[in-house]
C-alpha cells in the first residue's frame, strides 16, 4: 500500500515540475477543445472554482476524480451553463461506490452553439445553416488507499465539430488523475489534480463538393492553416488544454447547526498564467449553503457568488438544487445550475 502511495505522489510531483516548463512555451489561444475548461456544478464555480480539496460529490468528475471515493453510495448529477454568445453547456454524470472495490464514475458533457448563418462575400446574408458543438465521455475509477489518501483517474472520449456543413471534426481522447489527502489536523484537506492530460488532435477536412480535402488542392496555398502549403506530409496538430490544480480547504466553524469553509487553491493552465482561487461555503443545519468566492489573474470577472438547498428523505435519500453567479466582465453575467440526487 505504501507503494501505491508513493508512485501517485511521484506522478503528481512529476506532472507538476514538468508543466510549468511546458506552459511556458504556449501562449493562449494556442490549445483547442476549451470547453474542457469550462467548469461543471453550480456548487464548485460558486465558490470561485476551487474544489480539489473538498471533492465530496459527484461534481468531483469534473475536478478532482479522487473525489468520487467520498460518495457513500450512489449518487447523480445534472448541470446547466448558459455560456456567453447564445452557448449552452450540458453536463451530467452518476457515481457508484462499492465496498471493497472502490468507486465507479460516468461522465458526459455536450457543448451546443446553436444554428449560425453561412456567410460568404457572393451571400452576406447567408445561404443557409450550420452548427458547431463539443461533446466527452468519462469513465472514473477512485478508492482510499488508506483511511484519508484516495486516488482516481478519468479516461474519456472527447469530440468537436466545428462546422457540420464542411465535416470539420476531431476524435481524441484525454485523462484525468486526482489525489485527495486528509490531513486529520484542524479539518485540513489537501487535493491535486491533472486535467486534460493526452496527445494532441489532428483535424479531419472534408469540405468540398467533390470529396477531396482541402489539401489535395493544388493551388500552391496553404488552405488547411498549418503554415505549409498543399501536398504537406502533415496536419497541423493542436494540443489539449492541459491544466494543474493543487488547493486547501480548512472548517474555521464547525458547530452542529453552522459550518464554515475557506478554500484556496492554484491552477496553472497550458495555455495562461497562474490563477488563484478563493472560496467560501457556509452550511446551515446541512440544509441552506451560501457561497462566494473570487479569482485572481482571471481573464474576464473574479467574483463568484450562489447558494444551495438540500432536501433529506430517511428513505429517499437526498436531493439538492445549487445555483451559481459569475461576473465576466465585458463578456457579461454567466447563470448556472445544478441538481443532484444521492442515496
Amino acid at each position: 500500500m505504501r507503494k501505491l502511495i508513493k508512485y501517485a505522489v511521484v506522478v503528481v510531483l512529476t506532472a507538476l515540475w514538468c508543466l510549468p516548463g511546458y506552459a511556458a512555451e504556449t501562449k493562449a489561444g494556442t490549445v483547442g477543445f476549451k470547453f474542457l475548461d469550462i467548469g461543471v456544478g453550480a456548487r464548485p464555480l460558486a465558490m470561485g472554482e476551487t474544489f480539489v480539496a473538498i471533492a465530496d460529490d459527484a461534481t468531483s468528475l469534473f475536478w478532482n476524480p479522487a473525489g468520487i471515493a467520498q460518495v457513500e453510495k450512489f449518487e447523480a448529477i445534472a448541470a446547466y451553463t448558459s455560456w456567453p454568445a447564445d452557448i449552452h453547456l450540458y453536463s451530467g454524470g452518476v457515481v457508484y461506490n462499492m465496498p471493497n472495490f472502490g468507486a465507479v464514475g460516468l461522465s458526459f458533457t455536450n457543448l451546443y452553439t446553436g444554428e449560425m448563418n453561412i456567410t460568404s462575400p457572393e451571400f452576406p446574408d447567408g445561404r443557409g445553416t450550420f452548427t458547431a458543438g463539443d461533446w466527452a465521455a468519462g469513465l472514473t475509477y477512485a478508492r482510499f488507499l488508506t483511511d484519508r489518501f484516495s486516488f482516481g483517474a478519468t479516461f474519456k472520449l472527447i469530440h468537436e465539430t466545428l462546422c457540420d456543413y464542411g465535416d470539420y471534426n476531431v476524435n481524441g481522447w484525454a485523462a484525468d488523475i486526482g489525489t485527495h489527502y486528509d490531513t486529520g489536523y484542524r479539518s485540513i484537506r489537501i487535493g491535486m489534480s491533472i486535467m486534460n492530460f493526452g496527445p494532441d488532435m489532428r483535424y479531419e477536412v472534408d469540405n468540398d463538393q467533390d470529396g477531396k480535402t482541402s489539401e489535395d488542392k493544388i493551388d500552391g496555398q496553404d488552405n488547411d492553416g498549418d503554415g505549409l502549403v498543399d501536398e504537406d506530409p502533415e496536419e497541423a496538430t493542436l494540443p489539449l488544454p492541459l491544466s494543474f490544480r493543487v488547493g486547501l480547504a480548512m472548517d474555521v466553524l464547525d458547530l452542529e447547526a453552522n459550518r464554515v469553509t475557506l478554500l484556496a487553491e492554484l491552477m496553472h493552465p497550458s495555455d495562461n498564467e497562474e490563477r488563484y482561487l478563493f472560496g467560501a461555503e457556509y452550511w446551515y443545519s446541512d440544509m441552506l449553503a451560501l457561497r462566494t468566492g473570487y479569482k485572481v489573474n482571471a481573464d474576464e470577472g473574479g467574483l463568484t457568488a450562489g447558494a444551495g438547498i438540500k432536501l433529506v428523505s430517511e428513505t429517499l435519500g437526498s436531493v439538492s438544487f445549487d445555483y451559481a453567479f459569475t461576473d465576466f466582465g465585458r463578456l457579461d453575467q454567466v447563470h448556472r445550475g445544478s441538481f443532484s440526487i444521492s442515496f
